[in-house]
């Protein structure tokens, strides 16, 4: 039998496929990447660029005292240890090494941000968001003898051996033969059938509601591919996705902290200024819908580019507006918003209790008059006053399907486990199409792209480490 066509064979080319194509390269091997879209990037291209790590000299820089430990400890009690612990760990170590290793390759960090609920700044922006962290690599990656790629390559099987080892893959009668093969290809975002089957909960929540602005080529092939191999797959119901009204189709994470939401009962249930790494579980708690509450007052005082004012956490790139007054009389006008003249005529509207609602409303202007959140402590400075009719509401759903948290298992390093938790040999993993990593608590802005660039590294360096190894 003749040997590989090539040393390693990256499926996918986003931030995982790219950053395992450099490492393997520049460890000598020869490296050709498949991507089943028409250009290179995957989901990175899109993404904020916002890199989550601890313990950077960029962070040192910034006066910010912090380590990959106290990272860990936050990450995994957030998650209530229910992650796999080995793999957080060190993604946790090499994150911040991963951030830099970027800066050292020439990319530009233009500030520091809360990933999410965070005793310190984490999240690094990258200058020119996703798509320059993409054009760096693929850059870098060009100008290195033995690294092709291969666009419009959908694969739809690996090549096993008799003993079991994955060497190769294959598209149609399109078959590549590999030393080793590292899956990078993505999460379910562009297939919604696939997203329910593995993570029923979330997309029955967002209902027809639910939308994303990933690339279609993320079918979820990862985790129909894993059966071929007896592939394990971790992190079911998994799925991070952020609290919307139904305006648009556009990205945009947080809500302007003088929204008042409220539960089917009429009440408040959280700061509405809370990340999204966390709110997506208090929503759900609510066990039913929920509803933005406003004021005329609120309305009209918030004008087109006002929004970043007004909300507490800034990411660059994600510009669209909801909550701003030409947007919402557009959607007023087509019966998404619904205004009334008296708080008790809009709950009533809205299907929840009046009594209820009009007591919340009052305990929130008592609390701004005295300058303090009298329940979830939300900082003063975000809260207007609900009194000046008319008054509106909109349902809100955690709708805008971001991360997919379900799964191939993998060890530390990056190997691809079995059922018997065993590595499949020749066969590695990372990025969205990993599971176990990423929990029922997103870590915040960031946490995604931290694992699939620290994970792409580490993959690529096990894979020609382990084609090196001498046979024992």
């Amino acid at each position: 039998m003749s040997g590989p066509d090539v040393d390693v064979l990256v499926l996918g080319s986003g931030g995982a496929g790219l950053t395992a194509a450099v490492e393997a390269s520049a460890a000598g091997a020869s490296v050709l990447v498949a991507e089943a879209g028409t250009v290179i990037g995957g989901a990175t291209r899109l993404s904020s660029g916002i890199v989550m790590g601890a313990g950077t000299r960029l962070q040192r820089d910034h006066g910010i005292d912090d380590t990959p430990r106290a990272l860990f400890q936050h990450y995994m009690a957030s998650n209530q240890w229910k992650i796999e612990t080995a793999c957080v760990k060190r993604l946790c170590d090499e994150a911040g090494l991963t951030i830099e290793w970027l800066v050292d390759l020439g990319a530009k960090v233009t500030g520091l941000i809360p990933s999410g609920d965070e005793p310190q700044p984490r999240g690094h922006a990258f200058d020119g968001g996703g798509q320059a962290i993409v054009d760096l690599l693929h850059g870098l990656l060009r100008q290195r003898p033995g690294v092709e790629f291969a666009l419009g390559r959908r694969v739809d099987r690996f090549l096993v051996d008799a003993a079991g080892r994955v060497v190769g893959a294959a598209v149609g009668d399109d078959a590549v033969r590999a030393g080793a093969v590292i899956v990078a290809m993505g999460g379910t975002g562009g297939n919604f059938d696939v997203a329910a089957r593995y993570a029923p909960e979330p997309m029955a929540a967002a209902g027809d509601w639910a939308f994303t602005y990933w690339p279609d080529t993320c079918q979820g092939d990862a985790l129909t591919l894993a059966g071929q191999v007896d592939a394990q797959i971790i992190g079911h119901g998994r799925q991070i996705n952020s609290l919307r009204p139904n305006f648009s189709e556009e990205p945009a994470m947080y809500l302007p902290g003088w929204l008042v939401v409220v539960n089917r009962a009429g009440r408040r249930f959280f700061d509405e200024t809370s990340p999204y790494s966390v709110t997506q579980g208090l929503v759900y708690a609510q066990g039913g819908p929920v509803y933005a509450v406003f004021d005329d007052a609120a309305k009209r005082a918030s004008q087109p580019s006002s929004t970043y004012a007004d909300t507490k956490v800034l990411i660059e790139g994600a510009m669209w507006e909801d909550w701003v007054e030409p947007v919402i009389d557009e959607n007023l006008a087509k019966g998404k918003v619904v205004c009334r003249d008296t708080v008790e005529e809009l709950a009533e509207a809205i299907g929840v209790p009046a009594a209820n609602l009009a007591g919340t409303v009052d305990r929130y202007n008592e609390g701004v008059r005295a300058g303090k959140d009298l329940f979830y402590l939300k900082e003063p400075g975000y809260m207007r006053p609900v009194d000046t009719p008319p008054y509106y509401a909109t349902e809100l759903r955690v709708r805008m399907i971001g991360i997919s948290a379900t799964g191939l298992r993998i060890d530390e390093d990056g190997r691809v486990l079995s059922n018997r938790s065993a590595p499949i040999p020749g066969l590695y993993a990372a990025g969205e199409c990993v599971g176990g990593i990423i929990g029922d608590i997103y870590m915040g802005s960031g946490n995604s792209l931290a694992q699939c660039l620290t994970y792409g590294r580490i993959a690529g360096r096990t894979a020609v480490a382990d084609l090196t190894r001498p046979a024992s």
